[in-house]
């Protein structure tokens, strides 16, 4: 199963995404004992600030997780997951930051590499949750390169959304279910 959560800074998608993925990895646990529960972060410790979020999202997420600080190449980890795990990438608006600006991804490549995320979640039969922010909304930008990425980062959200079975949007912590079913 494939699903998308998004929503705006702050909105409560990460904590939904996580409480998500541990409830299907309780059912997944079921139908196969060796399934795993892991967490791709793709953020980089980049300054203080940033530790500090990531410090706090590792203590509330408790333990159970496996996780798996990878800011580029995620096919290479979502490669060797196996029927029924279950895999939160948080967050794909960070993963193509660090890909258009440090590798120089263009929007091909970009979405290539997350066609292929899709079909690997498809052919392994595992589960693939994806957490992207919503930051198409608000004052235009006149600046080139924010304006690729931002178009950039909806074609792959139109990309990921076509091939989700759920898709949700959170706000102020109330998930919206765009598609699918709860």
């Amino acid at each position: 199963m494939i699903i998308f959560i998004s929503g705006g800074a702050r909105s409560g998608k990460s904590h939904f995404a996580e409480q998500t993925a541990i409830s299907i990895y309780k059912r997944a646990k079921e139908e196969n004992q060796t399934a795993s529960l892991y967490y791709i972060a793709t953020a980089k410790q980049s300054d203080d600030e940033m530790a500090e979020r990531i410090r706090i999202h590792q203590q509330d997420r408790g333990n159970g997780w496996l996780t798996i600080e990878e800011p580029f190449d995620l096919e290479r980890v979502l490669s060797s997951c196996k029927k029924e795990d279950v895999i939160l990438i948080d967050c794909l608006t960070i993963w193509l930051s660090n890909v258009m600006f440090v590798r120089e991804y263009r929007w091909e490549k970009a979405k290539m590499a997350v066609n292929r995320w899709l079909t690997l979640a498809r052919e392994g039969h595992f589960h693939l949750l994806i957490v992207s922010n919503d930051v198409n909304e608000g004052i235009p930008f006149s600046d080139e390169m924010v304006l690729t990425y931002i178009y950039t980062l909806q074609l792959l959200h139109q990309t990921i959304v076509e091939q989700s079975e759920l898709v949700v949007e959170v706000q102020a912590g109330i998930p919206t279910y765009w598609k699918g079913d709860r």
